[in-house]
């Protein structure tokens, strides 16, 4: 029998995948709009946008409810409130905006 977690996403579990010290390097030269889907078909409605971001040992996409101005391709990131969320053995991630570390 599965143990029931509480579900959703929080920054607690974000912080457990990617760090304060984490270096996170912005991989996408533009966003992904992510569209509703209904009858499994997808609309004309977009319900967020996402970006892909890689750690040293693996990447990851970003969820964002509004467009978000992205930093240069490559640059290292950090996000506004990243949250994530566990379901089965995926990692979901959403934040509010994304802005380029200076080194």
């Amino acid at each position: 029998m599965k143990a029931k977690r509480k579900s959703g996403y929080s920054e607690e579990v974000a912080s457990v995948y990617v760090s304060e010290d984490t270096d996170v390097v912005l991989l996408s030269t533009k966003l992904e709009p992510r569209v509703k889907w209904e009858n499994h078909k997808p609309t004309d409605e977009i319900t967020g946008y996402r970006a892909l971001c890689g750690m040293p040992d693996n990447y990851f996409y970003v969820k964002f409810d509004k467009k978000v101005k992205l930093p240069p391709y490559k640059s290292s990131v950090k996000f506004k409130h990243l949250q994530a969320c566990e379901v089965d053995s995926n990692v979901w991630f959403k934040a509010e905006d994304i802005e380029e570390v200076q080194k």
